[in-house]
């Protein structure tokens, strides 16, 4: 059986893009999300670097899901991080500061950071194709 995709702007009707082989993973909402890519030598780097534990990774993870992708520059406002990661100020200002030492961000303004250009870039799910991985035998 072959499926064919198609991605149109439903305003102009103009094709965005097309695949002969795509799959769709849950529902509707599930399919309207971001994800992320991430870059082998980024991960690489983060594996390997001894003094990036869990919890700075934590605050990394959260500064790439929070990331303006075009630009590799994220706003972190402290409380929010604190909230959403559950920890306290001294730890977040902790793990900032590894982030900012090993070069994992760089600071361009008060709460707004910059990543290494090879971290991630953003796509969505429902452009994710069926590169045969999920066919049953």
């Amino acid at each position: 059986m072959r499926v064919r995709m198609i991605l149109y702007d439903e305003e102009t009707g103009q094709i965005l893009e097309t695949a002969d082989r795509a799959i769709f993973v849950g529902h509707k909402a599930f399919l309207d999300k971001d994800y992320v890519k991430v870059f082998v030598a980024f991960l690489r780097d983060v594996l390997e670097n001894r003094r990036l534990g869990k919890g700075p990774w934590r605050l990394l993870l959260y500064a790439i899901d929070n990331l303006d992708y075009n630009r590799l520059q994220v706003t972190i406002v402290p409380q929010q991080a604190m909230k959403a990661l559950n920890i306290g100020e001294a730890t977040f200002y902790r793990w900032l500061r590894v982030l900012l030492d090993e070069g994992y961000l760089e600071r361009i303004a008060t709460n707004v950071y910059r990543l290494k250009p090879y971290t991630a870039i953003k796509g969505q799910m429902r452009k994710v194709p069926d590169l045969g991985f999920f066919e049953k035998p």
